[in-house]
Parts: structure tokens; sequence; C-alpha cells
């Protein structure tokens, strides 16, 4: 028989009492850290809510996980956890904040140049970074290419942004294949 994870044990063991980490690990034989790790968790995930200091009870919903006998299995991320939270100042943000103000389709190599200070392969960055928001839904590549500097060129892609959500850049998550925008907190899938 497998091992229930932390975040079962810690929801079953707080139930509806009021306890606190220490009561918590006497009762389930964790480390404290890893219990407070699983109550952080658990109440991310709405299961689990802290009514005062060192008491943390179950949730209506925790509740309900509870009385449906339902398991959390180990390592399951919370939503939050999903994707990385977005971090300022990085080329994609400025990226993002250039593809804003253009009026009109812009191409990958334009908004590098806008975008970029000293960062080496910008270009491919944000290719990838692209592949990924077109995939979203929020870039539409344009049927005709501009041209080219190289006489073997077949022409740079387009793109047009389709959706403007806020000022801060959405990130990519390769291990989840979603794109999560901090600005409206959704997560959409990117992979095709």
């Amino acid at each position: 028989m497998v091992e229930a994870s932390t975040q079962t044990q810690v929801l079953y063991g707080v139930g509806s009492a009021c306890l606190s980490i220490d009561a918590l690990a006497a009762t389930i034989e964790r480390p404290r850290y890893k219990i407070a790790k699983a109550l952080h968790r658990l109440i991310n995930r709405g299961l689990i809510e802290r009514r005062e200091e060192g008491c943390f009870t179950a949730t209506a919903a925790g509740q309900a996980f509870i009385a449906g006998g339902a398991e959390i299995p180990n390592g399951a991320p919370t939503a939050e956890a999903a994707c990385r939270k977005p971090v300022r100042g990085t080329l994609r943000q400025r990226a993002w904040q250039a593809m804003r103000v253009q009026s009109c389709s812009f191409t990958i190599r334009k908004i590098a140049m806008l975008a970029a200070r000293d960062e080496v392969n910008a270009e491919q960055d944000l290719h990838k970074w692209y592949r990924a928001l077109e995939a979203a839904g929020y870039l539409q590549r344009q049927p005709r290419r501009e041209a080219g500097t190289a006489t073997t060129s077949n022409g740079l892609l387009r793109f047009t942004l389709l959706r403007n959500t806020g000022n801060i850049a959405p990130v990519h998550s390769i291990k989840y294949g979603c794109i999560r925008d901090p600005n409206t907190g959704e997560d959409t899938p990117c992979t095709k």
C-alpha cells in the first residue's frame, strides 16, 4: 500500500479541529518544515484556512474533500505553481511592451531590436515565446512575410497582437505546456 502524501495526511489530521503546526507534527510524524509546506499548498488549494496564529482548520471545501475520502497525490502542484511567476525587466517583458504599442503587424527581429539590451540570442528566445503565444491565441501570424535581407531568405514572419490583456507579459511554462497570464490569472494551453 502506498503511503498517503503529506498534504493528504495534514488535511485529514486537521479536519474540523483548530491545530497548530507543532500539534500536527506530533500526530502525523512528519518533519515540521514538510507540514508547513503542505499547509501552504493546502491554503492555496482552498482546502485549509488559517483562522488565527497557530490555528489551522479545514474549509468547507476541505471538509467535502475529507468526506469524499479523496487523496492528494505525492508531488501534486497547486494551480498557482503550474507556471512560473512573471519577472519584471526581462527581455520578454520589454518585448511585450513593444508589441503592445505596435499599431500594425511586426516581426520578431523588429521587436528584438526594440527590446534587447545585453541579450546575445534575443531573437531566438523571442521566437520560442512567439510560438507559444501564437498557439495560445495571443498572436496571429500574417499570411504575407516581410522581405528578408539575405538573398536566400524566405522572408520574416509577421505577427499581430490579438490579445492585449495588460501590462505584464504572459509567462510560458514549457513543463506544463501553458501560457499563464498574470493580468487575467488564466492558464491557456499552448501545445498543438
